[in-house]
């Protein structure tokens, strides 16, 4: 039998044992926690600084793209570069926050190669609205801005599952610690039992040992609590709202963050419904949400909320959820939202900005074709009209650009007049507009009657009135068109009406999209051909009527086609004037006319007073480059200023006559000499004869044909006009002996026609000026013939050949 004593000191060393285990276990588990707590800071404060720079990544993407979109318009190129670097720049910083490894680093790089690699620096430094790289530029940003937004979003969820997560672990912490310390409460009691009957000294010890553990058990409470504590304040202070709701979406807690946010105070949205807050037509969709959030455990889902706030206002939050019901420390849905009221107003002033023009405010083209792509959808059957302003260049250039603006301004305002409002009214750039219609043919061609009387009249414009009008072209579709195709077409069908005279309606058909290509093609050839020097020079004889003699030689261009045939003149060169390339023929024809007539007078026999004529476009004259390439084209040949003569079609010169007043005048300055070409054909105005004051008056063939159908001589009458205007006058047309007959009776000094020759090439001239006789001098009198000054000679339209008005 065992002695007590020897039981009883068996019982103390085991109690002592486990006390001592007991000890160690707090001990160890308080250094876990405190680890354990520690890391959890860490990264939640990671977490927090990632977030932080995404966030802030997000907001120079935004800055970015309301500068791209502002592109002409309130920033430039540079601006807009410069963001692009600081945008950059922020993304590898936010990139660095995150394990190089990591998906959001590897996103954020990717996204700053992307913006690396578009050309920030070529994008115009002023203007640029209407580049073309603006639109993409837009396009690449907001697709930066929506993957960096998705980052940031990714991070608020990682935040809020890593405080979820600390405050569970704190949870079972404190759980363990109490077990551990009761253990160790349970096992000093039964120690103190055990050890009654030793001396008060052991007593004592025992109780000192047993103060000793509960100081340090408090103690880990207290850094326990201090842990706790930080995290309530990482909740606390934040900027996002946080609500925690049952399943029925009754609120039972609110972030301070609420009062910023809605200004509500926390405890006044206490035991209310959340969806009181939502506005009323958002609730049945958030009810909905709620509904299927309390079915589904664990589940996060991310939802955007508007919430009205105290003074009326509504704000835009977006909300991450999770349903943490089945979690007894939470046991409710958890909603952590953030204020996206200024992105999402951001978002769709960008989207505005970049549907509409932001001068008249209608639809840009961009909107135009989105509406008329879900037109055919509908089962809608369309018209698209086509509407370019005639004249908007003429007030541009006069009155300057904001006028041209304000004019631009008015003419949509008269647009949206003509239309219904459920048409689309759109401006597609420049002085070129569009409506789309779901009306019938008839319909859209009564609306493009009424468009072109509506810019008829008179419009004001900086203090002065000025008129336009319009040229309409419209296309129908039933929806087996692709919208840019109907777009073509009715563009096709107003360049159409432009060139058949302006002010008018055209209503597309196929053939004319056959002619249009076939335009394009000999665009393309007479673009080639006068890069590769293929224009020719023919020149059509002026004969004197009172010694017929050859006294000058008409300038005549020439374009041979690819299958070596000539183009007509009246076909080549209005292609010419709508695509440029009439500057350089021009100029071809200058240099090589004044080469060629000096090289003939040197070389042929009695032809040292050739003259000769040489065609000239308005657009050259309105270039301001005229004055510069005759100077140096005479200058060049060493033809004499007096020999050539500048003819232009008088009807051209009316929209702008004061302009081409003074351009001439500076060429007579130096001895040029200035023709007004088929006079009578145009709108034969004395005014427009006096006030620019020209040498020679050539008198249109149609003039010489109607004297010969009528009674009386119209020629007489205009060469006594310009006679009495100091006028050297020339009659085009001459066919017949009959109509030089006409011409000698009405006393004009010279005429040109197939009667005296047809245009000549180069290589023929010598040959008819050694047959056609010797040189008659400038003035006088010679082998008593009287001889006419006629300068140089007159010329007609832009390559036109003075030949017979019926074929044969």
């Amino acid at each position: 039998m065992t002695p007590p004593d020897d039981r009883r000191g068996r019982q103390r060393a085991l109690v002592g044992a486990m006390i001592i285990v007991a000890t160690v276990g707090v001990l160890v588990a308080v250094g876990l926690s405190a680890l354990r707590l520690g890391g959890i800071t860490t990264d939640l404060t990671s977490i927090r600084t990632s977030s932080d720079t995404v966030a802030s990544s997000n907001r120079e993407a935004l800055l970015l793209e309301q500068m791209v979109t502002a592109l002409g318009e309130t920033t430039d190129g540079r601006a807009v570069a410069v963001q692009a670097g600081l945008l950059q720049r922020q993304l590898i910083v936010s990139a660095a926050a995150f394990a190089p490894d990591a998906a959001p680093a590897r996103e954020l790089r990717d996204v700053q190669r992307v913006l690396a690699a578009f050309p920030w620096d070529e994008l115009p430094a002023t203007g640029g609205h209407d580049d073309p790289r603006r639109l993409p530029a837009l396009a690449l940003v907001m697709g930066a801005e929506r993957r960096i937004n998705a980052v940031r979003v990714e991070q608020e969820k990682q935040f809020y599952l890593a405080t979820t997560a600390a405050l569970e672990g704190s949870r079972r912490s404190q759980l363990g610690l109490s077990a551990l310390v009761g253990l160790v409460l349970a096992l000093g009691v039964a120690g103190v039992t055990l050890v009654t009957s030793r001396s008060r000294s052991r007593i004592a010890r025992a109780y000192d040992a047993l103060k000793g553990e509960v100081g340090e058990r408090r103690a880990a409470e207290d850094a326990l609590r201090a842990s706790e504590g930080r995290f309530r304040s990482l909740v606390q202070r934040a900027s996002d709202l946080t609500v925690v709701t049952d399943a029925t979406g009754i609120v039972h807690y609110v972030s301070p963050a609420a009062e910023t946010l809605l200004g509500h105070r926390p405890e006044d949205l206490l035991d209310l419904p959340l969806l009181v807050h939502v506005e009323p037509d958002q609730r049945a969709g958030v009810g909905q949400a709620i509904a299927f959030l309390a079915e589904q455990p664990g589940l996060v889902h991310t939802i955007e909320l508007r919430l009205c706030t105290r003074d009326g206002r509504v704000r835009t939050v977006e909300a991450v959820c999770q349903n943490l019901l089945a979690d007894t420390d939470v046991a409710g849905l958890v909603w952590n939202g953030r204020d996206v009221t200024d992105r999402r107003a951001l978002e769709v002033e960008l989207t505005h900005q970049a549907r509409h023009d932001p001068l008249t405010g209608l639809a840009n083209r961009v909107l135009l074709l989105d509406r008329l792509r879900g037109a055919p959808a509908a089962g809608t059957t369309v018209a698209v009209i086509l509407i370019d302003l005639d004249g908007f260049k003429n007030v541009n250039d006069t009155l300057g650009h904001p006028a041209g603006d304000e004019l631009l301004r008015s003419a949509a305002q008269r647009l949206l007049g003509c239309v219904r409002p459920e048409d689309t009214t759109a401006r597609l750039g420049g002085d070129e507009f569009a409506v789309l219609t779901d009306g019938g043919p008839e319909v859209a061609q009564t609306v493009g009657r009424r468009i072109v009387e509506a810019l008829r009249r008179p419009f004001g414009v900086a203090g002065h009135e000025v008129r336009i009008g319009a040229s309409v072209g419209v296309a129908h579709g039933d929806g087996r068109e692709a919208a840019e195709d109907l777009l073509r077409d009715a563009d096709i069908a107003m360049y159409v009406a432009k060139n058949a005279g302006k002010n008018r309606v055209e209503v597309f058909e196929p053939a004319m999209r056959v002619r249009a290509a076939e335009r394009t093609g000999m665009q393309q050839e007479l673009a080639r051909a006068v890069e590769s020097g293929g224009i020719e020079v023919h020149f059509q004889p002026i004969v004197d009527l009172r010694t017929s003699r050859t006294v000058s030689l008409e300038a005549l261009a020439r374009w041979r086609g690819p299958d070596g045939a000539l183009v007509p003149a009246d076909v080549f060169v209005p292609i010419a004037e709508e695509t440029g390339a009439i500057m350089e023929i021009g100029r071809v024809v200058l240099r090589q006319a004044c080469r060629a007539v000096q090289h003939w007078r040197a070389t042929v026999p009695c032809q040292r007073h050739l003259g000769v004529a040489v065609n000239v476009s308005v657009h050259q004259v309105l270039s301001g480059l005229l004055y510069d390439d005759v100077v140096e084209a005479l200058r060049d040949s060493g033809l004499a200023p007096s020999t050539l003569t500048l003819e232009i079609i008088e009807s051209t010169t009316i929209e702008d006559s004061e302009r081409v007043a003074a351009e001439f005048a500076r060429l007579q300055a130096v001895g040029v000499r200035i023709a007004v070409d088929d006079f009578g054909a145009g709108y034969s105005s004395l005014g427009f004869l006096i006030g620019l004051d020209v040498d020679t008056l050539k008198i249109d063939r149609t003039i010489l044909e109607f004297d010969a159908t009528r009674r009386g001589s119209l020629v007489a009458a205009i060469a006594e006009l310009g006679r009495t205007l100091g006028l050297t006058v020339i009659v085009e047309g001459v066919e017949t002996p009959e109509h030089l007959a006409w011409a000698r009776q009405a006393s004009c000094d010279a005429a040109q026609g197939y009667h005296f020759s047809p245009p000549l090439p180069a290589a023929d001239v010598p040959r008819f000026l050694r047959t056609s006789g010797r040189d008659v001098g400038q003035g006088g009198v010679e082998d008593g013939q009287p001889v006419v000054d006629l300068g140089v000679g007159s010329g007609q339209r832009w390559g036109d050949a003075e030949g017979p008005a019926h074929p044969g």
